[in-house]
């Protein structure tokens, strides 16, 4: 995803495979296709053909025998089944005062974890070396926990802030001072010695989430995925796909202006901001001053305890019957409603996601979002549309990185 000097870039683990045996093998991989027959047809290419890619496949330890199909007729087909155990893909969540790191099968499916505190502050090549140094204590982790891995190695990033699609490097991220520009790709690369990509958090859980609903078989074609944060972003899936737009700028709507009101001034500089009035550090704003001013003896309360506010306690507020804890969170979820309203008459997605501790703790947050959806959205973009909440965001995040690499390797971007 970026240009970096060949002398320092990371072979590429699949380099020695054919293109047919990985466009084989990513069908399989993908479950778009697990039979000879239903190979043949998706590419074009004779069942004879399609065998002796497979074989190559198995030889490269890519695939192996998964029983067969129901008959049709004749005798049942054979199936085949991608070995996620072929390898190791790491995932590196880059948060504002956290890194979320783990080490996964091939599947996406995740072996060892960590969450650090550490503040992004600390600029970007700190960050990717400790990340570097606490990958390679987890990967002995996970081989221990999980012996007999392939070779292959591959890593994505999840950054907490626009991301240039044809670069990898982020671009002018309001909360990641001294990231503005940055290699990430090149930088991580050379401390992994493995093939990295990167994009947009919210993007990486949206192919994490997408990786769990194949798993459960369920079928997502048009859907937002929405996480309500520190700050606040969507992620977009048009028929099958992840829209990134032109530049990668697609479903940054943390930023798109909601307010006239001058006086709420957000983090990136600009006046009227969604994050501004609805993100986790606008609530935590409004929530230190009713504290400080005495308007909730509740908040005050948490502040003198610990000198410091945290989203969960504007939460446990909620659940103690607090009236400004309560507004706060309906002040967040009505912004948020606003703007859904507005995505979903222009993108009419079948489904929308709610990704964020506000969300995920507070019923009345999905009560009120889901409301002023019905009420200003199109009728006919509501009339079967399902907004739900998941408790997963996290997991989402670490299972898209790991798949999000994966996915490069077959996907033609790497050949």
């Amino acid at each position: 995803m970026t240009h970096t000097d060949p002398a320092t870039t990371p072979a590429n683990p699949l380099a020695g495979v054919s293109p047919d045996v990985l466009t084989v093998t990513n069908l399989i991989r993908t479950g778009r296709a697990v039979t000879r027959q239903t190979i043949a047809e998706a590419t074009g290419m004779g069942r004879n053909t399609v065998s002796a890619l497979i074989n190559d496949a198995v030889d490269a330890g890519l695939l192996a025998p998964d029983g067969s199909a129901p008959s049709t007729g004749g005798r049942a087909p054979a199936t085949w089944r991608f070995r996620a155990e072929a390898g190791l893909a790491l995932s590196i969540g880059v948060h504002t005062t956290t890194l979320r790191l783990s080490v996964a099968d091939l599947s996406g499916t995740t072996i060892v974890s960590e969450v650090v505190d550490w503040p992004i502050t600390r600029g970007p090549e700190a960050t990717l070396a400790e990340a570097a140094t606490r990958l390679a204590a987890l990967l002995a982790r996970a081989e221990q926990a999980r012996p007999g891995h392939g070779p292959v190695r591959v890593a994505g990033i999840s950054l907490t802030g626009p991301v240039d699609r044809h670069s990898g490097r982020p671009i002018a991220p309001p909360i990641m001072p001294g990231w503005d520009g940055f290699d990430v790709v090149g930088t991580a690369q050379a401390l992994l010695d493995m093939p990295v990509v990167v994009d947009n958090d919210v993007n990486v859980m949206l192919v994490g989430f997408l990786a769990g609903a194949t798993e459960r078989q369920e079928q997502v074609e048009d859907l937002l995925y929405v996480q309500v944060g520190t700050g606040i972003g969507a992620g977009l899936l048009a028929s099958g796909r992840v829209h990134h737009g032109a530049d990668g700028a697609a479903g940054d709507i943390g930023h798109v202006r909601v307010t006239t009101g001058d006086q709420v001034i957000c983090r990136c500089g600009r006046t009227g901001c969604l994050e501004a009035v609805a993100g986790g550090w606008a609530v935590l704003r409004d929530a230190r001053r009713a504290a400080t001013e005495g308007v909730t003896p509740f908040l005050r309360s948490r502040l003198e305890q610990t000198g410091e506010l945290s989203i969960e306690d504007v939460i446990a507020g909620v659940a103690a019957g607090d009236t400004e804890c309560l507004t706060l969170t309906v002040r967040s979820a009505t912004a948020v409603g606003n703007a859904l309203a507005m995505l979903v008459s222009l993108l009419n997605p079948a489904r929308v996601v709610l990704a964020g501790h506000m969300p995920q703790a507070c019923p009345i947050f999905l009560e009120v979002a889901q409301r002023i959806v019905e009420e200003r959205a199109l009728g006919l973009a509501t009339r079967n549309l399902r907004i739900s909440v998941t408790s997963e965001g996290l997991e989402d995040e670490r299972r898209g990185a790991a798949v999000l690499a994966v996915s490069a390797l077959f996907d033609g971007e790497r050949r």
